[in-house]
């Protein structure tokens, strides 16, 4: 992962290195600087994301996880804005990052998500 600030030479689609262990995830995950989220007043570039959800830099430290949230996707390259809502269900105190599954994706984000990933 990459500091904070730091600019990502990865392609859109770099699938994102595995942990040691087996990762028990049911969708691939993917590095990102194309993808911004608008949600509680803030701008956030995602860290990371799949079909299920996105990693961004933690903003709302008080925030609890299991809060629901919801906002807008935009992502670099693709025209309109795109509504979601997601869960908190997770937060990493030592780096500072917030992990949301996406509820309910409309069938529009989830085409442009896929649109991405090809």
């Amino acid at each position: 992962m990459q500091a904070q600030g730091t600019p990502s030479t990865a392609p859109l689609n770099a699938p994102v290195p595995g942990p040691s262990q087996v990762d028990r995830r049911s969708n691939k995950r993917f590095l990102s600087q194309q993808i911004k989220l608008t949600f509680l007043g803030f701008e956030h570039v995602a860290i990371n994301w799949s079909l299920g959800g996105v990693l961004v830099e933690d903003r709302h430290p008080r925030l609890a996880v299991g809060a629901d949230v919801s906002g807008v996707i935009v992502v670099r390259g693709v025209e309109g804005r795109f509504r979601f809502s997601a869960t908190l269900v997770r937060r990493d105190a030592k780096t500072k990052e917030l992990a949301f599954q996406f509820t309910n994706p409309s069938p529009a984000l989830v085409e442009v998500l896929n649109r991405v990933n090809e």
